[in-house]
């Protein structure tokens, strides 16, 4: 969760001086929220790191923008300023995708589109870790905005649906590590 805030600046400054191939950021970019001169400014903001090396993204719940009868269309803003990659690994939309780097293969999830059994989503990624070659990218990294586990009473629960839909398949696929966003804190399980 970057957003624009008051430690939004400090942040962008630590990854500056970081040394990094790709910056992984797992939702909630802009905190927009049907506001789209924030999208703007947020792309100003973060124009100087995202121009010099990839950004990888997925949605987090500040992206889905909808407002009840006036507005149902889910992520327009989002996928108009931030396309992935995501037709080179197969998948059908940019909410979810997947592509290697460094050693490592990365998969992008959705946590606020379809991933029951029957879902695009969870199709694409069945075939997306069965295709895993872990000769060239011995790890596996899966980055979604709503965390599985977490300790903040504020937030259990919220990818709970998610998690029985999917934590079986990743931990069959020995997926290594798996990071969310959300809950702004560092926790480890």
């Amino acid at each position: 969760d970057l957003g624009q805030t008051e430690w939004t600046a400090s942040t962008l400054e630590h990854i500056k001086k970081s040394d990094y191939d790709a910056l992984l950021l797992p939702g909630d970019l802009s905190y927009a929220d049907c506001q789209q001169p924030l999208w703007d400014t947020f792309g100003r903001l973060v124009e100087p790191l995202a121009s010099s090396r990839p950004w990888m993204v997925t949605q987090g719940n500040h992206e889905i923008e909808t407002i009840p009868i006036l507005f149902n269309h889910p992520f327009l803003s989002y996928n108009a300023r931030w396309r992935m990659p995501y037709e080179e690994s197969g998948s059908t939309s940019n909410l979810y995708y997947s592509f290697d780097v460094a050693g490592i293969h990365v998969i992008m999830l959705g946590s606020y589109t379809d991933f029951d059994s029957r879902s695009s989503q969870y199709t694409w990624l069945e075939a997306d870790l069965a295709k895993v070659d872990r000769e060239k990218t011995p790890w596996v990294i899966v980055c979604f905005h709503a965390p599985w586990y977490n300790t903040n009473t504020a937030h259990q629960g919220e990818g709970e649906s998610m998690r029985k839909a999917m934590e079986a398949m990743l931990y069959n696929a020995r997926v290594d590590m798996v990071f969310a966003g959300h809950v702004h804190s560092y926790e480890r399980f």
